[in-house]
């Protein structure tokens, strides 16, 4: 049966912006950078909104006004309503603060469900163009981009996909190759995209964007969408490691653990015969970022992505142990929630035999002292590419003995 959900003002379905953006986890935060932009596709936050209920409420009310096609002037009836409510006290005037929150989450939303769309139809339409609104308040980075064609699949659409900033009114349309001979339409030319750094208040660079586009806005709210850890990959990996570190610490918040835990177990359970894919699962913090730097001056870290490969994820939990070492099988639970452990953990080390890394995660699951093994830059296949990588070795237990023996080094904590 056909989907009779009304189109959006971009042609998609609303059942698809509503996924988009029901999908989302409420938290709060201060600034509208606390996260990385990627993470936005999964996490909702109001910036300076502090109060948890003020962005459960703020939350609803833009679902309710997706799913109705509900204007700006009604969700601005319940702006009004949740301030009073809650009373917040936000920042900046009523109109320009409801027109933020209600455009950006509402064309979000419409481009992440386009995107859906346009990589359904792919195999018929492989081409996309992009397109301003095409009036005075057009950018003029924007409108050099407008007109330009590339195949879906190229990695100019994996940061200049709209919207692409603040207010961007920027949108997309696909061609199949004979629409493309019909109206005499090129390929453009590879794309060479000029970076800007951002500073902080204190002077210090905190993130580097493409010219042309916001802070946060760097990646296809798509793709994020589909691929959440994938996405912040990317855009960490184009960082140095001083500011990976520091956005990596600020970005993997509660919520966006959950997504990770909930994407982990997906992944784990979706593996029918091995394939060579991989998962990603978390990153190295900036402590252990600036350990490895520290201590082990002669490591060039490649990547701080740390990723478990398909062939290894049946064995992790190390159930061909059972007879010979049942201390060294992690409970299902503790396998889980693997992706908390390179966030909440009480020491990381560096196996001096057999070169690699270890985390002790916090807690016990029984009298021994749970670990997971590391390899840094190892190659692996992560989407249709072959990039470096944090790889997961292995999960065990061991004493504090173990690891108190001269092959490792004490990197970071203690026991």
């Amino acid at each position: 049966m056909a989907d009779k959900s009304p189109a959006g003002a971009f042609g998609v379905k609303f059942s698809e912006a509503i996924n988009y953006l029901s999908g989302k986890l409420p938290e709060t935060t201060m600034r509208s950078d606390d996260l990385a932009g990627a993470v936005h596709a999964k996490v909702f936050t109001i910036a300076g909104a502090t109060n948890i209920s003020v962005v459960n409420d703020m939350h609803s009310a833009l679902k309710d006004a997706l799913a109705s096609g509900g204007t700006i002037t009604s969700f601005r009836k319940d702006f009004d309503r949740i301030v009073a409510q809650h009373g917040w006290a936000y920042k900046g005037k009523r109109g320009w603060r409801t027109s933020i929150i209600f455009n950006t989450n509402m064309r979000s939303a419409h481009m992440a469900g386009r995107w859906q769309q346009l990589i359904a139809n792919a195999d018929r339409r492989p081409y996309l163009q992009y397109r301003t609104a095409g009036d005075s308040r057009v950018r003029p980075q924007h409108r050099q981009w407008n007109g330009l064609i590339y195949p879906i699949t190229d990695s100019f659409w994996k940061t200049h996909y709209p919207p692409n900033g603040w207010g961007c009114r920027c949108t997309v349309r696909a061609y199949g190759q004979a629409e493309l001979d019909a109206n005499n339409l090129q390929i453009a030319q590879p794309f060479q995209a000029k970076n800007r750094t951002i500073a902080g208040k204190d002077g210090q660079a905190k993130d580097i964007v493409p010219e042309g586009i916001d802070q946060g806005w760097d990646h296809n709210v798509g793709q994020s969408w589909i691929t959440p850890e994938l996405a912040l990959g990317e855009k960490l990996a184009k960082l140095p490691l001083e500011i990976r570190g520091k956005l990596t610490d600020k970005t993997i918040t509660p919520a966006f653990q959950t997504v990770l835990n909930t994407n982990f177990k997906a992944f784990k359970g979706s593996i029918k015969q091995a394939q060579g894919n991989t998962q990603i699962v978390g990153f190295l913090d900036s402590a252990m970022i600036s350990s490895i730097e520290k201590m082990l001056p002669e490591y060039r870290l490649r990547s701080t992505a740390v990723t478990v490969l398909d062939r290894r994820t049946a064995h992790l939990a190390g159930t061909h142990k059972a007879i010979d070492a049942p201390q060294q099988v992690w409970p299902n639970d503790w396998l889980d929630a693997l992706p908390e452990h390179f966030r909440n953990y009480r020491a990381f080390f560096y196996d001096t035999i057999h070169d690699s890394f270890v985390i002790v995660p916090q807690a016990n699951f029984n009298q021994t002292i749970p670990k997971i093994v590391l390899r840094l830059n190892q190659q692996v296949k992560l989407g249709s590419s072959k990039v470096p990588a944090v790889s997961v070795v292995s999960l065990g237990s061991a004493t504090k003995a173990d690891l108190s023996a001269q092959q490792y080094q004490l990197l970071l904590g203690d026991l």
